[in-house]
């Protein structure tokens, strides 16, 4: 549409032009006056277009946040779902930052697969008590940003998860692992950097202690 309105402004500008000249001088500050309005319109046009150029490609440029990085993401569809379900999307897209051991769809049936039940009965387990699902999304998430270079340091030490659990820190020969009593979680892909944090894709989620007894 912004094309079309600076078309016709610069179609208007030679148009006077043309006018101008043939009525003599008698109009010439008035066709003049009148094409000083018309490029006016024009350069405005082509300014409001080189504005929304720029708004959209700075929007494009944008960095994402960690829900925006799990939301692009088809693999962590089952992962948003939950978030969603939880009210927890608002949250991890705040400031932060915030550390996320993000597991993948397969990752959940994997879990579902040792649990002994299908993908539908877990989802349902989870979405069923939402208190529950929080502590269970909440056991994913490290208040702080912490890399994989990062976790040797904390070889054998406990890190504390925003639940309130602590999971045991395992980081030797490149492998790093997170476990909740009997529950592991080994980072397969580390380092997903995010606007507001980092995000560490496991193989399996982690279960709070309460859903180990």
């Amino acid at each position: 549409m912004r094309k079309t309105q600076k078309f016709i402004a610069l179609a208007a500008v030679a148009s006077l032009g043309v006018f101008a000249t043939a009525c003599g001088s008698d109009s010439d500050d008035a066709a003049t006056d009148e094409a000083v309005t018309e490029e006016t319109v024009a350069e405005e046009v082509v300014t409001e277009d080189t504005a929304a150029a720029a708004t959209e490609e700075a929007g494009a440029d944008a960095p994402q946040t960690i829900v925006d990085v799990a939301a692009g993401n088809p693999d962590f569809s089952t992962l948003v779902s939950l978030v969603t379900t939880a009210g927890l999307a608002e949250t991890l897209a705040g400031e932060g930052p915030f550390t996320v051991l993000a597991p993948t769809n397969a990752g959940f049936e994997a879990l579902a697969e040792k649990m002994g039940v299908t993908i539908e009965e877990l989802s349902a387990t989870l979405t069923g008590d939402v208190e529950l699902l929080k502590t269970v999304l909440t056991s994913h998430v490290i208040a702080g940003k912490v890399m994989a270079a990062d976790t040797a340091a904390l070889n054998g030490m406990d890190a504390d998860l925003v639940s309130g659990e602590k999971a045991k820190v395992v980081s030797a020969d490149g492998v790093v692992s997170f476990t909740i009593g009997t529950s592991t979680a080994t980072v397969v892909t580390p380092d997903v950097e995010a606007a507001n944090g980092v995000i560490h894709i496991v193989d399996m989620p982690l279960l709070p202690l309460a859903m180990q007894k």
